[in-house]
């Protein structure tokens, strides 16, 4: 991707930078807080090459990009120093919501920027399941418990990490959230609460307050009840303290009220607030049994949509501190990722795009194995539409599938092929199988319905830009580009090349030569895209577009650059005779490797057809194939 080109199209089409009050990225989207959205070309933005998606929500204007979306952003940056400015407020009326809408994307706001701390803590636990299976790490050493220690951390002082969320979502004091977190947490509390809690007595502040028993390790919902208050008690605190006294009586007289209110009213309220959530999402699947698993995993896509989903993990967190493990919205969120990403891979196979096969293909991988399926979701599935309904089924499928197996999950890791020793059950032995089959399932059944449904293929976008058919470097026939060899050598099909990469066109078609003489030539005034750092391997592409790789021999990339003597770099501007790479041909041979070189033109699906001109005896710069 050209990200300097994607970036200036990008905020051309949101309404250049004078319409930006703020950009910021997460994973996998640019985030714009526009001045007027209703200038912006939803469609343009859209079909902008590197662009999978858009959304709307939350004031925001986002753009999905994927893996790359840290280098969009930089580009961006560069073009207006977005960095520096700080958010500000639009004058926009805010939508109208429901107490429980707005409770639900208040919890998932604060949620959202915890969560990789907490994939980071989860990620641990599931090594703790891991190497102990295979024998590496014995369950009883001071290294297991150390371990133990880090993975469990972000999890008991979960409070701490959701105030600090919590306080910026609700613009109070960050130091005083946490301190309040802290008191909830304090190893004294706990043994003092836990003491009455056995003795069946009541903790009472002040001679006549009832402290109500709780456990605040692991809770969210305490927390951000507390921290919501805290803001009205910084304003009354700084109301009722004369001026001379505000550096160090204003800071008592919060810390003293406001932890009453939370360990008295607030923390005791959220704490049953949080349980009757977990017991309405629960009763669900009580009445329908492993149906629910099914009705959630085809239905998950639809709330990452709304952003809901992690308002979940708060109940998922209850649950399994409760229990030690969660059998229904884990076992439906793993369903709803395999299945994006099978559907994805179906998209890279069946589509004809070159660039979206690739989009379609890395979204798969990210899905699949790392869990992460906002590429799939907004890149490939939802922008095609059909896909979605194939992925919807096949994780429905899947769901069932597990549901009826009782599949468990005993950690909160992204769900995910790696993270698969978290579904299983130390007493268990067939849990691993059910696991590794409810995924094998979600795939085969997910790829099968996306195959079979089908879908209307991405057009090339930005078809503004001139095609590379075009113009061309030297052409005998005004539709026809022919490029000279970049070595002298024996010219010999790709067929016969020893590499199934080359033989079966995957990288796309051109000719092979096996060289005489150890220099590649420029074939055409153009520039290198890419110089490896091994020199083994170059990529060009013409002044009129066409695009050509250059792999001089087979496995050669193993030499690590031993024998390659590169006289061109990454970006240099060629001229067609320009010597772009020199190599040593007795040492790459005695090394034992085959030197027969692959010119292939990378972009074939560009045009109708690309023929070889020669076999056998080939000149330098001699015509070697012809693109129609």
């Amino acid at each position: 991707m050209d990200y300097e080109s994607t970036a200036k199209k990008i905020l051309q089409r949101v309404g250049g930078k004078d319409n930006v009050l703020n950009l910021v990225h997460c994973m996998t989207r640019l985030r714009f807080t526009l001045k007027d959205e209703s200038i912006v070309d939803d469609e343009a933005v859209k079909k902008t090459k590197g662009v999978m998606g858009v959304m709307k929500k939350g004031g925001q204007y986002q753009i999905i990009i994927g893996n790359d979306v840290a280098n969009v952003y930089a580009e961006l940056n560069k073009l207006g120093n977005f960095s520096n400015k700080a958010p500000q407020k639009t004058s926009e009326k805010k939508e109208k919501q429901n107490v429980f809408s707005m409770l639900m994307d208040t919890i998932s706001g604060i949620m959202a920027p915890v969560i990789p701390a907490i994939i980071g803590a989860a990620m641990i636990k599931v090594l703790l399941t891991l190497l102990p299976m295979i024998h590496v790490l014995e369950t009883s050493g001071n290294t297991y418990n150390l371990l133990s220690v880090m993975g469990d951390g972000a999890f008991f002082f979960m409070p701490v990490l959701i105030a600090i969320s919590a306080a910026k979502k609700f613009g109070t004091n960050t130091y005083y959230a946490a301190s309040i977190a802290l008191i909830m947490l304090h190893p004294n509390f706990i043994s003092m609460m836990s003491a009455a809690s056995e003795a069946e007595e009541t903790i009472r502040f002040l001679g006549f307050l009832p402290v109500t028993y709780a456990s605040y390790a692991y809770s969210v919902i305490p927390i951000i009840l507390a921290v919501w208050s805290l803001k009205y008690v910084e304003k009354l605190a700084d109301k009722i303290t004369p001026v001379v006294t505000k550096n160090f009586l204003k800071p008592m007289l919060v810390v003293l009220i406001e932890a009453p209110i939370a360990l008295i009213v607030l923390g005791p309220l959220g704490a049953i607030c949080g349980n009757v959530l977990s017991d309405i999402v629960y009763a669900v699947h009580d009445r329908l049994g492993f149906i629910a698993i099914g009705i959630v995993a085809g239905i998950y896509p639809f709330v990452v949509m709304a952003g809901m989903h992690h308002a979940f993990t708060p109940i998922k967190l209850g649950v399994i501190a409760t229990t030690g493990f969660e059998n229904f919205i884990c076992i439906g969120e793993l369903c709803s990722n395999m299945a994006q990403g099978a559907a994805s891979l179906a998209v890279s196979v069946k589509s004809k795009n070159k660039d979206f096969k690739q989009i379609a293909g890395s979204s798969a991988f990210s899905a699949l194995f790392a869990g992460i399926t906002e590429p799939a979701l907004y890149g490939v599935t939802l922008r095609l539409k059909r896909p979605m309904l194939g992925a919807c089924i096949g994780a429905a499928v899947g769901g069932l599938f597990g549901g009826f197996f009782q599949m468990k999950c005993f950690g909160i890791a992204t769900p995910a092929i790696v993270t698969i020793v978290q579904y299983v059950e130390e007493d268990r032995a067939a849990s691993l199988l059910i696991a590794a089959a409810t995924i094998l399932l979600t795939v085969v059944v997910t790829f099968i319905a996306t195959m079979i449904i089908g879908f209307e293929d991405i057009v090339d976008e930005d078809e503004d830009e001139t095609p590379a058919s075009d113009v061309s470097i030297e052409s005998t026939e005004a539709a026809d580009i022919t490029v000279p060899s970049p070595l002298s050598g024996k010219a010999v099909p790709l067929s016969e090349v020893k590499d199934a990469t080359f033989s079966q066109e995957i990288l796309g078609k051109g000719a092979a030569i096996i060289p005489d003489k150890g220099v590649v030539y420029a074939p055409f005034d153009g520039k290198i895209d890419v110089m490896f750092e091994t020199g083994h391997a170059l990529g060009l592409t013409a002044d009129n577009g066409a695009e050509l790789l250059i792999h001089v021999g087979m496995d050669t990339v193993n030499l690590e650059g031993k024998y390659f003597y590169p006289k061109k770099a990454t970006g240099d501007t060629i001229k067609k005779g320009d010597i772009l790479l020199e190599f040593d041909m007795d040492g790459i041979i005695n090394a034992g490797y085959d030197i027969t070189t692959p010119v292939v033109v990378s972009n074939t699906e560009k045009y109708t057809d690309i023929v070889s001109l020669k076999e056998g005896k080939t000149a330098m710069l001699e015509d070697l194939v012809k693109i129609r």
